[in-house]
């Protein structure tokens, strides 16, 4: 059989291939996105329960000390043998301690009720842990230019020095904080 000059497979199937490969570069582009929003959706959620935490821990010494502070200012002058009228003072430093005692027990229970749709702290770490790295693999899976592996090789090296000085802070306050002063 002839060939038809009027035949124009080639140029069909050179448009099916760019149709093929823009969309590939479409879908692989909606996922980076959609995994660069995990990204940053990870970080919030670890931002948020990091600061719950610290106000968790706050709230807590804050409401202990006020309420020991105000029984044993209460203790003392109930104690003490004298005229009333002296104490009047005493008393109400006790009443407000113990008011900001119970102003801090439900600013804890706040805080409780706020992180309850968070994670922990260390399966945040791990969710964040988890989406840089499908991000970096994304990155690196598109076989990037040399400029670009270089840049992704910077990022990867940078984020795992943050984390070996963060690691080194926190040995440093433990073994400082557990170690004998001279």
């Amino acid at each position: 059989m002839a060939r038809n000059f009027d035949d124009d497979a080639p140029r069909r199937m050179r448009d099916a291939d760019e149709l093929i490969s823009a969309r590939k570069r479409d879908a692989d582009e909606r996922i980076y996105v959609v995994t660069t929003n995990r990204v940053i959706d990870a970080q919030e959620k670890l931002a948020r329960r990091r600061r719950l935490d610290r106000i968790w821990r706050a709230g807590w010494a804050v409401s202990w000390l006020s309420l020991l502070t105000a029984v044993i200012g209460t203790g003392i002058a109930a104690l003490t043998a004298g005229d009333p009228a002296r104490f009047v003072l005493g008393d109400l430093i006790c009443g407000s301690l113990l008011l900001l005692s119970l102003l801090s027990l439900l600013a804890l229970v706040g805080v409780h009720f706020a992180g309850r749709d968070l994670p922990t702290l260390q399966r945040a770490e791990a969710q964040l842990a988890s989406a840089q790295e499908q991000l970096w693999q994304q990155k690196a899976d598109r076989r990037p230019a040399l400029d670009d592996r270089r840049d992704l090789y910077r990022e990867e090296v940078a984020t795992a020095v943050e984390q070996y000085q963060a690691d080194s802070r926190k040995y440093r306050r433990s073994t400082t904080a557990c170690s004998p002063s001279s």
